[in-house]
């Protein structure tokens, strides 16, 4: 005779809850990559404002897409407390926006309008000050207001000022495309800051053996960001290859993808300490290629000013 009474068959449903959040877990650890991400050109090198509004938008949020569209989503406003146990991915989506933020502002009062004294569009007001600036940990209520829906915002008001560059001086309602060296200089400039901040973060002498791989994946996110960012930007304007040089730019783009590829199996530091042992130093050789972007962006820099 069957038993159904409780003490038989809630041990059986707890362990099955158990077995099936262990797979989740599991599965989101497999399933979920943090390398060889890489921006994604457009399929024709923009040639007109219109091209190179839509291809500088894109540039901008695309990695930010890329983890929405992801198998399992956005990962740190995970009630399941996946972030606390797959924190590889939870710290490289936190790069990612971070680095979005800074990048969306910047580039609304560069390129989206023609000097210092014209108004930002209001989408783009929209989303740099409400909707990538919303926290990367809510899971909202009924599903309003969290952190994915504000983030896709976000997105589509880059899409939709992108729309709205008609190139028509004509058209009172157009959105301005405007790119001149001076913006050019000022979103390098973003760059070459937000990179050393991430070195700043590789060099903490606090950072200790188990949260070396927190800091090299949220190295990753922003540098993925900043990669796109700079690739749409010499997408748009060629030159900043002439004028900064076609080593710096090869050498620029040939580090952040070792950046993006960069991937050890475990991460460990050194020692994390003085870093003499005999260990690898996952943390120092990251470091190296960060620097190296540092610099290669420095000499565009100072040649676009010339």
């Amino acid at each position: 005779m069957t038993d159904f009474s409780p003490r038989t068959w809630l041990p059986r449903v707890l362990l099955g809850l158990v077995g099936v959040y262990i797979l989740y877990i599991l599965c989101v650890g497999a399933l979920t990559t943090v390398a060889n991400q890489t921006y994604k050109a457009p399929a024709e090198t923009p040639k007109d404002d219109v091209a190179r509004a839509s291809c500088i938008a894109e540039a901008l949020v695309q990695p930010m897409e890329e983890e929405l569209d992801g198998l399992f989503g956005w990962l740190p406003n995970d009630i399941l407390l996946v972030p606390r146990i797959v924190d590889n991915k939870t710290n490289y989506q936190r790069g990612v926006i971070y680095a979005t933020r800074s990048a969306s502002e910047v580039l609304a009062k560069t390129v989206a309008r023609f000097g210092e004294r014209d108004t930002l569009p209001p989408m783009l007001v929209n989303a740099t000050t409400k909707d990538f600036a919303y926290a990367d940990d809510v899971w909202g209520w009924w599903f309003l207001y969290n952190s994915e829906k504000r983030y896709r915002d976000g997105i589509k008001n880059w899409r939709l000022w992108a729309s709205k560059v008609t190139g028509n001086p004509e058209d009172k309602k157009a959105q301005v495309y405007n790119l001149t060296t001076s913006d050019i200089v000022e979103i390098l400039n973003w760059a070459i800051k937000t990179v050393d901040y991430t070195l700043g973060v590789l060099n903490d002498d606090k950072v200790g053996h188990f949260h070396g791989d927190d800091v090299i994946y949220y190295v990753k996110g922003i540098s993925h960001v900043v990669d796109c960012v700079i690739e749409g930007l010499l997408q748009c304007d060629t030159s900043i290859a002439e004028r900064g040089g076609k080593e710096n730019v090869d050498e620029l783009l040939k580090r952040l993808s070792m950046i993006s590829r960069f991937n050890p199996i475990y991460v460990v530091g050194g020692s994390y300490g003085v870093g003499d042992s005999f260990w690898p130093n996952h943390i120092a050789a990251m470091a190296r290629h960060v620097d190296v972007v540092s610099n290669r962006l420095t000499d565009i820099r100072n040649a676009m000013e010339k």
